[in-house]
């Protein structure tokens, strides 16, 4: 499944575990366990017969030796939201979820250097080349199960911003946030939220440190 990304920075996946109904739609074939509806931003794991093939959002998701089936739910995603199913034997389902909308709150950020705003070509370059580095970590699709635990925080501290949260750098609007963060003294240790893959490490990035 997708790796963790951990690194010089952190960003804790950004999505929320699911919360939806918890009646869960069950397809009549078989064992096959979705919720009926989950949130923008959620992460949902369902539950097909091993072997099978899960479609979503035009692409082909992993299916663990035991059937789990997990994808994040975009923070801005509409629903109803389809996932195929092909099982073994060549029968197929399709899984309808609605999707509920949030609230996101809107996080207002001042005093923060105007070339970070609006960056000069040669910065933007920079930020496009690191962009991509972080996409491809991101990219990543190993048969690794690590979601299936518990998580735990990293580290104790003070929540200096959230995921989902509409972000305005100088009255300026910016993209909804992507990760968790946790304003901690420099150098305090920071713990791995679950077992994972260190995927990308790198010791400056210009947006995320």
């Amino acid at each position: 499944m997708r790796a963790a990304l951990l690194g010089a920075w952190l960003i804790l996946a950004p999505v929320s575990l699911v919360a939806g109904h918890a009646q869960a739609q069950t397809a009549a074939a078989a064992d096959m366990v979705f919720p009926q509806s989950a949130s923008q931003g959620a992460l949902v794991i369902g539950k097909v017969p091993a072997g099978s093939k899960v479609q979503y959002a035009g692409r082909t998701l992993r299916v663990s030796g035991y059937g789990s089936v997990v994808f994040g739910i975009g923070r801005d995603a509409t629903g109803p939201l389809q996932v195929q199913i092909t099982q073994p034997d060549g029968s197929t389902q399709t899984v309808s979820i609605a999707v509920t909308p949030r609230d996101w709150p809107v996080e207002r950020v001042n005093g923060v250097p105007p070339k970070t705003v609006n960056p000069p070509a040669d910065i933007a370059a920079r930020i496009k080349r690191e962009q991509a580095q972080v996409t491809a970590a991101r990219d990543r699709d190993d048969a690794r199960t690590d979601f299936a635990q518990p998580f735990i925080w990293p580290v104790q501290g003070r929540i200096s911003g959230r995921f989902g949260n509409a972000r305005v750098y100088n009255g300026q609007p910016g993209a909804g946030h992507s990760g968790m963060d946790i304003a901690v003294p420099t150098g305090t240790p920071v713990k791995a939220p679950a077992a994972g893959v260190v995927t990308f490490a790198a010791p400056d990035l210009y947006l995320t440190g």
